[in-house]
């Protein structure tokens, strides 16, 4: 009881602290705000729905399309009283794309209507929002890209000195070939690398199993992911946590459930926190506004989780399996199958089963939520971020790295 009181109590604090952050948000002052988009429509910036960044691939995409709407909801909240300009998320709309409806509203178009879009949280449109008021769109980016950066050197760092530089390299190769680097660019992509890297950077530096921060990070998750790719924050701290904790003087089948208990434990933690969330916003939303905005959830949960008439579940599964690089990534797996056949580690199996169920929660996620996933897919499929990094520290595990060292010296001589 004492525990669920602890959850409850963190949980009330969270829902307030959303609150509070999407009413500060709501207050802050027009002028800067509309000067600032103004500028970013001079400049062109948003002149291109997705433009390639780097290389010119799908994985590459930005998501000029719906920064181009976070701008347009960080410029219209405030045009609605405190309670439907913060739950119902207003943006303006002249039926024209993204950032032509965007530019319209800035030069003054009186001929535009209001659309409101109230099922999701939206706290990335409240975080710009707040940095407009300071910085227009390419000055945002930068930041959120610097800040980005600055988490994932400081995660790799922690990870190579706690896990060893196997752990650094595992997550650093999924992230790599899950293309995550291009979320740095997108407003709409950032915050869940962020709440990712922030997830297993407190992981690293906590000495004890910290099962409340996998409920903290899946109601943050919800709170500023508009379902990107939210399985990156829970896979990740899955993995991490799986390798580093560390294997008891008990029987071996004692150790393997203990692994999977606390996998399954904090899974659902995340999913309590992220479900939680999700729910009393509809809740909240349709007792303080004239909208039900629980009817429009609970229809499109349905619509998203479910299939077009000419794909099916699979179908959302293989798409996104085809964004992965599977030519680099086939090549990793066989180095580390041949690792393992000359330098054989027998009790690597131990670790290695906790961390292969890690490895299909992308794919049970797309599974679930098809129709999105299918749809999307070239954003969707980053969350095998996860999968890559789980499969190849579950094959590593079977690798005597001391007995390959010694026969690398060996060999040198």
């Amino acid at each position: 009881m004492k525990t669920i009181l602890s959850y409850l109590k963190i949980f009330g604090l969270l829902l307030a602290a959303y609150l509070l952050f999407g009413a500060g948000a709501w207050l802050m002052p027009d002028g800067p705000v509309n000067r600032h988009i103004a500028n970013t429509l001079a400049k062109g910036d948003l002149s291109s729905d997705q433009p390639r960044a780097f290389l010119p691939q799908h994985q590459c995409r930005m998501d000029n399309f719906t920064d181009a709407l976070i701008l347009n909801q960080a410029q219209a909240m405030s045009t609605e009283n405190l309670f439907d300009g913060v739950l119902l998320m207003p943006r303006k709309s002249a039926n024209g794309l993204p950032f032509e409806d965007l530019r319209a509203y800035s030069d003054g178009n009186q001929e535009m209507y209001t659309i409101h879009y109230g099922r999701y949280w939206h706290g990335n449109t409240f975080l710009t929002r707040y940095l407009l008021v300071f910085y227009d769109y390419v000055s945002i980016r930068l930041l959120l890209y610097i800040v980005s950066s600055l988490l994932l050197a400081w995660c790799i760092m922690l990870l190579w000195r706690k896990g060893g530089w196997q752990t650094a390299m595992a997550v650093l190769f999924g992230l790599l070939v899950s293309y995550a680097f291009m979320m740095q660019f997108s407003i709409q992509f950032v915050p869940v690398l962020i709440l990712a890297l922030s997830g297993v950077i407190a992981l690293a530096r906590s000495d004890k199993p910290a099962t409340k921060l996998f409920f903290v990070i899946g109601s943050l998750t919800c709170f500023f992911d508009l379902l990107t790719a939210p399985m990156l924050t829970l896979g990740l701290m899955l993995v991490v946590q799986a390798v580093f904790t560390r294997d008891e003087v008990e029987p071996v089948p004692a150790q393997t459930v203990k692994g999977w208990w606390l996998t399954i434990r904090s899974s659902l933690l995340w999913v309590a926190g992220y479900t939680a969330t999700w729910a009393f916003k509809w809740i909240i939303a349709t007792l303080l506004t004239s909208e039900n905005v629980i009817a429009d959830g609970i229809k499109n949960v349905g619509n998203r989780s479910g299939v077009l008439l000419d794909h099916s579940r699979w179908d959302a599964v293989t798409a996104n399996l085809g964004m992965l690089p599977w030519q680099f990534i086939v090549i990793v797996l066989l180095l580390l199958v041949i690792m393992a056949a000359v330098s054989f580690r027998a009790q690597g199996w131990r670790k290695a089963v906790q961390l292969l169920p890690i490895a299909l929660l992308p794919w049970m996620w797309y599974f679930f939520a098809a129709n999105h996933s299918f749809l999307h897919n070239w954003f969707t499929f980053r969350a095998q971020a996860v999968s890559i990094a789980a499969l190849l520290l579950a094959l590593m595990q079977f690798v005597d790295w001391n007995k390959l060292k010694k026969l690398s010296l060996k060999a040198k001589h």
